[in-house]
């Protein structure tokens, strides 16, 4: 229950933290889709699909570190 509470909120968090292309991108990659074959895809250099999975890499990052320091708060508070 709490695995699927996260993925949720992760779910909803990318899509609030992510632009459109990013959105595209993302989505593109997880289907297994290579940089060139996303970049053919969108009509975008293969740089900028590298550039956007960097920028959802951070993005993810900074959410799950966000969320971490929630759970540890959290603890502190029942513990």
């Amino acid at each position: 229950v709490v695995a699927r509470e996260r993925m949720e909120r992760l779910r909803s968090s990318m899509s609030e933290m992510l632009s459109g292309l990013e959105v595209e991108v993302l989505s593109l990659y997880v289907e297994g889709r290579s940089y060139q074959e996303i970049g053919a895809h969108l009509a975008r250099h293969t740089k900028s699909i590298d550039n956007a999975l960097q920028r959802i890499k951070r993005k993810l990052d900074q959410h799950m570190a966000a969320e971490a320091e929630l759970d540890r708060e959290a603890l502190a508070l029942a513990g």
